[in-house]
């Protein structure tokens, strides 16, 4: 019973510094102090090892000898370019997979979230995470949707610090609904043009942050 009520405090304190990490609240090279996360938290240290170890384990922290965990960097440019290369195959072929077994309820499920992107809600990017979520999952293929995963929330970091246009995410809206009438028409040829259409405007704004931050004066 202990075991399991240390395993859940850990998933919270894995949950909260995640979602501090993604939202900037803590940003690339802040320490995370075990005393701080304690207090901020209000779980005790144990659960907060756990959590930090994991989160090392999927980059988002870096675990440095004698100085502890501090947020990681985010990917160079060229390795996101790469990134985003490998997701646009990788996350056409699970909507496909999903395209002829995806529920109606998950169906509905989409069309909620459409609706309140339509509206640019002020927690537009994990509306965006959890669309796509669900037509990965839908596939039935968890060891693949794990490495989309961990593409994704690889650059995440990134993407939170340097976030979209309100134009942007009218656009992010439009390619979503072209995503949801593709599955809806089991159209493959179709989704897999929107899909790829949809990352690569993921990436145009990776790429439009960091001209900004090129052209930016010392």
């Amino acid at each position: 019973m202990d075991n399991n009520v240390s395993s859940m405090k850990s998933l919270v304190a894995y949950e909260k510094i995640r979602d501090m990490i993604l939202t900037g609240v803590k940003l690339p090279g802040t320490r995370l102090v075990l005393a701080d996360l304690e207090t901020e938290l209000g779980i005790g240290r144990g659960p907060i090892r756990e959590a930090l170890m994991r989160l090392d384990r999927s980059g988002l922290v870096k675990n440095i000898p004698y100085k502890g965990a501090m947020v990681a960097t985010p990917p160079s440019r060229k390795e996101i370019a790469i990134i985003f290369g490998i997701r646009v195959d990788l996350e056409a072929q699970l909507a496909v997979e999903a395209m002829n077994i995806i529920t109606p309820d998950q169906i509905a499920q989409l069309e909620a979230l459409h609706s309140r992107m339509g509206s640019v809600d002020a927690d537009f990017y994990t509306l965006d995470r959890e669309f796509h979520k669900i037509i990965y999952q839908a596939s039935k293929l968890p060891h693949l949707c794990a490495i989309v995963n961990k593409l994704i929330e690889s650059v995440e970091t990134f993407l939170n610090l340097y976030r979209q246009e309100v134009t942007d995410c009218y656009k992010f809206s439009f390619e979503h609904g072209q995503i949801l009438d593709a599955i809806k028409a089991k159209d493959e040829e179709q989704i897999r043009i929107v899909l790829k259409n949809n990352i690569q405007s993921g990436l145009e704004v990776v790429e439009r942050s960091f001209s900004r931050l090129i052209r930016k004066p010392v």
